[in-house]
């Protein structure tokens, strides 16, 4: 007899929440559902519940605290998440928190400890994991179909122009900019394609809006194989611009895709992998296109990252965006800030 779905609340229910994840589950979970939703906007939390029929809402955590929901998921503001993330852990709820997890790294490792201690389910929403065409990657780099990995880039972009009460754009709500936001989720899928990050270097500036945090970020990355990485973010690049670009170079192949970077469960894929072993060409003759279009169909991300948290739960294993995942991306993107402001190549701690 299969288990019935675990019960979900959503604390902040606007923003991403409202335009992806709440929709998401609502139409395509098989295990998750959501029965109350939290926003401190009272007339947001409302409009939410009747718009997805969801039973109950409110303007108070502790209120979506006491409801039967089993499980939370987190969409508030960055600065919110750890004072949030322990009041459900301490209520007896496990936790799908938005990343970053938290502020910092010492935060993030208090809520790892507190979920821990209480035996309870905590994982990180890094949705992109669940992409069709970065999941055939994966099992690509796991079969050696490109062989050594010695390159990556991932690209996030967006134009995001100056907005009244942004959260984004302050640093001591967001934490940072197109890097804390966006960038983030280019480390990840490098990270889960190639290994453990182990020194980086990285550049941000506000080059075109004025806000206090950046709107360009690069970030130089060598692996614990020694492999090299690119990520980009950028908040100044017009949307219609945007390839979201992601490249993977191997000793026998490569694949390039563009828009799988992103919230779609879509995109495009090439791949090329070499035949056979072959010495060194002087000639260096690249006339021949040998990559190969891969099309694959879509899946929702969000409602796959709710249902595999709901799996693990019921006693499955644990997902791609377990806690560690978080933990491990804070702080990379801890280091990547301090290389940027001290001008220098910055470890990474195990």
């Amino acid at each position: 007899m299969k288990a019935l779905k675990i019960r979900w609340g959503v604390i902040g229910a606007g923003g991403i929440a409202r335009r992806r994840s709440i929709p998401e589950v609502v139409q395509h979970a098989e295990e998750s559902t959501i029965v109350s939703v939290m926003d401190t906007d009272g007339k947001t939390a409302q409009e939410v519940a009747q718009s997805f029929a969801i039973p109950h809402f409110t303007t108070s955590v502790t209120e979506l605290l006491a409801t039967y929901c089993e499980a939370v998921y987190i969409a508030s503001p960055v600065f919110a998440h750890y004072e949030q993330c322990r009041a459900a852990l301490q209520a007896g709820k496990h936790v799908l928190v938005e990343k970053p997890m938290a502020m910092k790294v010492e935060e993030a490792e208090e809520i790892v400890a507190l979920a821990e201690q209480r035996g309870l389910k905590l994982g990180v929403a890094f949705m992109m994991r669940y992409n069709v065409y970065h999941q055939a990657i994966k099992n690509m780099i796991e079969r050696g179909s490109f062989g050594t990995l010695v390159s990556a880039r991932a690209q996030l972009t967006c134009f995001y122009p100056p907005l009244p009460g942004a959260w984004r754009q302050k640093r001591e709500l967001g934490g940072g900019g197109a890097l804390a936001d966006m960038g983030c989720h280019c480390i990840d899928l490098l990270e889960w394609f190639l290994g453990e990050v182990k020194e980086v270097v990285a550049f941000t500036h506000s080059l075109v809006h004025d806000y206090e945090v950046e709107d360009s970020a690069t970030v130089l990355l060598r692996f614990q194989n020694g492999a090299h990485g690119i990520v980009e973010a950028f908040f100044n690049i017009p949307d219609e611009a945007s390839r979201n670009v992601l490249e993977i170079y191997g000793t026998n192949g490569a694949t390039l895709c563009r828009r799988t970077i992103g919230q779609d469960g879509g995109g495009e894929m090439e791949v090329f992998l070499r035949e056979g072993e072959r010495g060194y060409d002087a000639a260096q003759v690249r006339t021949v296109d040998g990559y190969q279009r891969v099309t694959l169909e879509p899946k929702p991300l969000y409602a796959q990252e709710f249902d595999a948290m709901s799996a693990w739960i019921q006693g499955g294993e644990k997902p791609l965006i377990h806690y560690g995942v978080g933990l491990r991306n804070l702080k990379v993107v801890e280091a990547a800030y301090l290389s940027a402001a001290q001008k220098r190549f910055v470890g990474v701690a195990g």
